[in-house]
């Protein structure tokens, strides 16, 4: 697959979402507005309002997982910003329909109905490796696409933060205001422990693109810093803006978490 196929922006529509807010959960709080340089509890709470999404947003690599259940039904994924979370998300779409039986059989264009787990997780290195090799040279070649699909890779991950900051700002560069390198950007920070860093550029990222997505990474960067009430409405607000199944399971057991143990100054990995 090209450089120009693997990088290139397409659109990925989310759909808008409407929820009604208790009026007791209102009390108290102020009117939504402009909070400056700050996202304040109330903006989770507040009334919502039509915002439209960025038609150009879009998951930053085409890459496709199938789960199938015992049953023979398949269920397609995709696209997802990384190989594994395609995977996840394809089993996790068999599990939630109560199948029975859903295992991965296809990762990308390689079937791996019948290997055992070694060798599915053998397949999904040499297409993380793969990926990882082309966004290096695409990168060097000025595609800010593969800059920041590469920086995302690298901040999921937690490693080689160095180099993903200065591919994020290469991007930046380009696309000072593109929420999903924004948001690529903040999710660096927020692994380097730059909490209050992260908090400005997630407060930017949301007001512009609030998805799901957007909002969870903002929630875990909350709860990092200790602000746990905020956390909380900020989570349950990312799964009002649909989450898909596997960002709601992640979310779900840090609110079970946050529930069991009054909050605590983690720094999970970032929700995807």
């Amino acid at each position: 697959m090209g450089m120009t196929t693997l990088f290139d922006r397409r659109p990925f529509h989310f759909k808008s979402t409407r929820f009604v807010v208790a009026a007791g959960l209102m009390l108290g709080l102020a009117a939504c507005g402009n909070t400056g340089s700050k996202w304040e509890a109330q903006d989770m709470f507040a009334a919502p309002t039509e915002q439209k999404v960025d038609d150009r947003y879009r998951a930053m690599i085409d890459f496709k997982a199938m789960a199938r259940d015992a049953a023979g039904k398949e269920y397609a994924a995709g696209p997802n910003a990384t190989v594994m979370g395609a995977v996840e998300e394809a089993v996790a779409m068999c599990q939630q329909a109560n199948a029975q039986g859903c295992k991965a059989v296809r990762v990308g264009l390689t079937w791996v109905d019948g290997l055992d787990q070694s060798s599915i997780e053998s397949v999904i290195s040499s297409y993380r490796d793969t990926m990882t090799a082309e966004a290096y040279q695409a990168a060097g070649q000025g595609n800010m696409g593969a800059a920041n699909w590469l920086a995302y890779h690298y901040a999921v991950r937690g490693e080689n933060l160095q180099e993903a900051e200065r591919l994020a700002k290469q991007a930046l560069q380009v696309a000072p205001d593109d929420p999903g390198t924004l948001d690529t950007y903040g999710l660096i920070l927020y692994r380097q422990g730059r909490y209050q860093e992260a908090e400005d550029v997630f407060v930017r990222v949301n007001k512009a693109m609030p998805t799901a997505e957007h909002i969870a990474h903002f929630a875990d960067n909350a709860l990092a810093m200790g602000k746990t009430e905020m956390a909380r409405a900020a989570y349950q607000r990312a799964l009002q803006a649909g989450a898909g199944p596997v960002l709601s399971q992640t979310i779900q057991k840090r609110m079970l978490a946050l529930d069991l143990n009054g909050g605590v100054n983690a720094a999970p990995s970032p929700a995807q």
